[in-house]
């Protein structure tokens, strides 16, 4: 629960004299729906000491900025991608490269493909934070700084699995996606399937969708707030990657990923 005067609203710091009700309100309501996975009216109504009606105008203020993203199945409002992008910059206060490298090198050496440390964008697209070029002769290879669209990407999708699909859908409003080969999923409402079949399973695949000949494997990282923003992602030629090969890169890529949770105090 998030309390007045708690040191978890205010970092220890003491109380203001003359707090002004409706923004004290809204950022505890913000605090509130960053520290849970997700969280009803009711509850936050009940959490706050505020009306559901209130509770409820807050909300939606938060959700209009992006702090906030409501699950249409469920009602129930999570973290939304302002709320990601705040989590993103945190973690960028250490040197997030410097600190997930030797578990990329690690990955892209035992697996013996190149491996992406991927972030996704509120435009839609990943980046490519940094990248290791497996050892093969015949090898995908480094992307550091590129750009690639989340629905046609392993990486990508994993992150945008973790996302509501109504959130899902601001970042990618068009029914129709771009197509980049014939195997890219260009119906939204295909791809909003794909990525509950992504949930189910804990990995994104994506195989000959942005190129022909390029397969991958995404597995979400989480940050020390929870949050799931960054992906690590083994990109491998298609004639190496067959549906036995993927769970198990997925093994070694999810272990890539808790080891870099864990180093960034996860």
């Amino acid at each position: 629960m998030v309390k007045n005067g708690s040191p978890q609203a205010g970092h220890g710091t003491a109380r203001p004299k003359y707090p002004v009700g409706s923004v004290d309100s809204a950022l505890r309501l913000l605090l509130l729906v960053s520290s849970r996975p997700e969280i009803r009216l009711s509850d936050a109504g009940r959490e706050l000491g505020i009306g559901r009606s209130t509770a409820h105008r807050l909300m939606q203020m938060l959700e209009f900025y992006g702090f906030a993203a409501q699950d249409p199945r469920t009602r129930a409002y999570r973290p939304g991608p302002a709320l990601a992008n705040a989590g993103l910059q945190l973690v960028s206060s250490v040197d997030l490269r410097e600190t997930a490298r030797p578990h990329l090198e690690m990955l892209a050496s035992g697996v013996r493909e190149t491996v992406y440390l991927q972030s996704l964008r509120r435009d839609g697209l990943v980046i490519c934070l940094d990248s290791v070029e497996g050892p093969r002769s015949l090898r995908v290879g480094a992307r550091t700084g590129e750009t690639m669209p989340a629905h046609a990407t392993a990486g990508g999708r994993v992150l945008l699995a973790a996302l509501p699909d109504a959130t899902v859908e601001k970042l990618l409003p068009n029914s129709v996606l771009p197509g980049f080969t014939e195997h890219t999923i260009t119906d939204r409402d295909a791809l909003l399937r794909e990525l509950t079949e992504v949930r189910k399973r804990g990995y994104g695949v994506s195989v000959g969708e942005l190129e022909s000949d390029i397969g991958g494997v995404g597995v979400a990282i989480r940050d020390p707030m929870g949050r799931t923003h960054l992906a690590v992602a083994v990109a491998v030629p298609c004639t190496r990657l067959t549906d036995a090969d993927e769970p198990v890169i997925a093994t070694a890529a999810g272990e890539c990923a808790d080891r870099i949770s864990a180093a960034l105090g996860a």
